[in-house]
């Protein structure tokens, strides 16, 4: 049976770089840890995700930011999951970030180099964004 489940995800932008995070755990695909991904997390019940995404980038980042716009939502799907993925356009305040323990190393990176880091399943989706900056960032 395919579990349904809301997710979120952040593209969070300081000055023309976008940050991506290292993965140090995951409970739904393991071979997930070690790769880049963008802040996010599931939605839980009664949430919206523009809550989810507040307390995600705080609590994985500590960053201040500002919410800049909702991008268009995003379908993942595989053989277990299946998945719509609301995603934010942030501006952070600064470069400085305190990692959770969900992560083990930060990078920003402009749109452009991206795609030639070790992405986690799925971020692939998050290319469209990257690879399109005039249409989405």
């Amino acid at each position: 049976m395919v579990k349904e489940i809301r997710v979120v995800k952040a593209l969070i932008r300081y000055k023309d770089k976008y940050l991506l995070l290292k993965k140090t755990e995951d409970m739904f695909f393991p071979e997930n840890i070690g790769k880049w991904e963008c802040v996010g997390g599931i939605i839980e019940e009664g949430e919206t995700s523009q809550q989810t995404i507040i307390e995600e980038v705080k609590g994985e980042t500590n960053l201040k930011f500002r919410i800049i716009k909702k991008l268009p939502t995003i379908r993942m799907t595989d053989e277990n999951y299946d998945s719509n993925c609301d995603v934010y356009l942030l501006e952070a305040d600064t470069d400085k970030v305190t990692l959770s323990s969900e992560h083990s190393d930060y990078s920003w990176v402009k749109p452009e180099d991206v795609k030639n880091l070790d992405l986690v399943l799925y971020a692939s989706l998050l290319l469209e964004y990257f690879n399109n900056p005039e249409k989405y960032l």
